[in-house]
């Protein structure tokens, strides 16, 4: 099972006085800390209970599974949030605010149904004992700032909400380019993985 609890009661303690510094509202780029592959796989291993690794044949297909399922939940709970965002801005009669976060809600239906069907199976690479850990490693690498970037994005969405709630609306337009930034981010990623994971169907046996 996946450790959602902490990260939700984190949200929860936001204020409006530090709602601010958690989102970059001046188009600055999202910066992840460098990370190894050893320490990536370690720290998606404290998220992700039964991810296992990539190095042997058995755990891949598991992992693959897995990961994908907590990424299609993580999306889900931000769309669901995005969702009552829309409906506070129509509440509060923000017309010009509507289209843009109904083109949120539909790029992360559209995301996490891409996700969901993103079954690998036509490659040799869940089946190829001959695969090198320098190799796999670089998918731990990718999984784990997938997990960084929708974990920020759902934190954001949190925050998101609570100032809208405050009836601030000033940069309305400021927080929604940021979810879409990282939606961007997150569909790259995913992108990135599928075409690693593609390729290992090239190394032969």
């Amino acid at each position: 099972m996946s450790n959602l609890d902490n990260d939700e009661q984190a949200e929860e303690t936001l204020t409006f006085e530090n709602l601010q510094t958690k989102i970059e509202i001046g188009g600055k780029e999202l910066q992840t800390e460098e990370i190894t592959p050893k320490k990536a796989l370690k720290h998606i291993r404290t998220i992700i209970d039964e991810y296992e690794d990539y190095i042997t044949v058995p755990n891949r297909r598991q992992s693959d599974a897995i990961f994908r399922t907590y990424i299609t939940k993580q999306i889900t709970t931000t769309n669901d949030k995005m969702k009552k965002i829309h409906s506070l801005l129509i509440e509060k009669q923000q017309m010009s605010s509507w289209a843009k976060a109904e083109h949120l809600i539909d790029e992360f239906a559209t995301f996490g149904k891409e996700v969901e069907k993103g079954d690998y199976g036509f490659t040799t690479f869940f089946d190829n004992p001959k695969l090198l850990e320098m190799d796999i490693s670089q998918l731990y690498l990718i999984d784990f700032e997938m997990i960084e970037t929708l974990k920020i994005m759902r934190q954001r969405t949190s925050a998101f909400m609570k100032v809208i709630n405050m009836d601030y609306f000033e940069d309305i337009d400021l927080w929604m380019d940021t979810l879409d930034r990282l939606m961007g981010r997150a569909e790259k990623l995913f992108d990135d993985r599928a075409k690693l994971v593609g390729s290992y169907e090239r190394i032969s046996y």
